[in-house]
C-alpha cells in the first residue's frame, strides 16, 4: 500500500533558507564576481531564476534524502515511489510543505514497530510531550488532531488517514536523535548548492535574447546600457517593462551597433592609408 508522508522539518521556499526569490537574487548578483563582471549592466536582470522545475528538483531530493534518514534513525524499510510539494495560497499561516509517497508491504508491521518505539521507557515521555505541545488547541489556534497519546496509538493503524502515522515518524526521529531533522534541512540545502540545483539563467523570452545579445557583442552592449537604460517602466507596475518597451530597446541598440561598427571600419580604413613623407606634423 501507499502512504503519503510529510517531511517534517523541510522549512519551505518562503524565507529561511530555502527563500526562492532571495536566492535567484544573490546567484545571479553573484555572477558578477565570476566570468560575468559586467552581469549587472543586463537590463533585464530582474527576469533571470531558477529552472521552472526547481521545486520539484529540490522535493525529489529532500523526499530521498528524509526516507533515507528516517529508515536509517527508526530502522525501516520504508520505499519512495514519489513525492509532492504542497504551497499555501498565502503565506501568512503555513509554507510550503514536501510530501513523500511510500510503499509498504506490510502496515500492521509498521504500526507495531512504531508502537513499540512508543512506549519505550527511552522515548515514551518525550513523545508524549511532543504530541500534547504540537495538537493542543489554545488561543489563535485550533488542532483537528487528538492530543492523547493513547488515540495516536489507534489512530496510527488507520490507512485512510495518514495525517498520524505521518507526523509520530517524524516526532519519533527527533526524539531518538534530536535536532537531526534540523539539521537535515540545513546539509541538504547546502549539498543541493554546491551540485548547481540553485544555477540561474534567463526565464522570460525577452530575458534570453538579451543574453544572446550580451554574449555577442559584449563590451559593446554593457557600454551601450551604462548610457542608455532602459527607461520605458510601466507605471502600475514599478521595474517591469513591457515586451514592447524590449523590442523598441533592441531596436535602438541595433542602429547603435551599425553606427559603431561602421566607424570602427572608418577607423581602420583611415589608420591603413600611407603614411605621405611631408604631411607629418612637427
Amino acid at each position: 500500500m501507499i502512504l503519503e508522508l510529510e517531511a517534517l522539518g523541510f522549512s519551505g521556499f518562503y524565507q529561511g533558507i530555502w527563500d526562492q526569490g532571495e536566492n535567484e537574487y544573490r546567484e545571479t548578483h553573484d555572477m558578477k564576481y565570476g566570468d560575468y563582471d559586467d552581469i549587472e549592466d543586463l537590463q533585464l536582470l530582474d527576469d533571470w531564476g531558477f529552472s521552472p522545475d526547481y521545486r520539484d528538483n529540490i522535493a525529489k531530493l529532500y523526499a530521498e534524502t528524509y526516507i533515507e534518514h528516517i529508515n536509517d534513525i527508526l530502522d525501516i524499510d520504508l520505499k519512495l515511489v514519489g513525492q509532492w510539494v504542497r504551497s499555501p495560497k498565502y503565506y501568512n499561516f503555513s509554507t510550503d510543505e514536501i510530501y513523500c509517497k511510500v510503499e509498504i508491504d506490510d502496515l500492521n508491521k509498521l504500526v507495531n514497530h512504531l508502537r513499540a518505539l512508543c512506549n519505550d521507557s527511552r522515548y515514551k515521555e518525550d513523545v508524549i510531550e511532543t504530541i500534547k505541545q504540537n495538537h493542543t488547541s489554545c488561543s489563535g489556534f485550533i488542532s483537528y488532531m487528538s492530543n492523547v497519546f493513547e488515540d495516536w496509538m489507534e489512530f496510527i493503524a488507520e490507512p485512510c488517514d495518514d495525517r498520524y502515522i505521518s507526523c509520530l515518524i517524524g516526532y519519533l526521529v527527533n526524539v531518538i536523535a534530536p535536532g537531526s531533522l534540523r539539521g537535515l534541512n540545513e546539509s541538504i540545502y547546502c549539498w543541493a548548492s554546491e551540485q548547481g540545483y540553485q544555477m540561474v539563467n534567463p526565464q522570460t523570452d525577452d530575458a534570453k535574447d538579451e543574453w544572446e545579445l550580451y554574449l555577442k557583442y559584449r563590451g559593446i552592449y554593457t557600454e551601450y546600457t551604462r548610457e542608455h537604460p532602459i527607461c520605458y517602466p510601466d507605471p502600475n507596475r514599478p521595474g517591469y517593462h513591457t515586451t514592447d518597451d524590449w523590442d523598441d530597446y533592441k531596436e535602438s541598440f541595433m542602429e547603435y551597433l551599425e553606427t559603431y561598427e561602421e566607424e570602427q571600419k572608418r577607423k581602420a580604413a583611415l589608420a591603413a592609408q600611407p603614411v605621405i613623407p611631408g604631411l607629418l606634423e612637427e
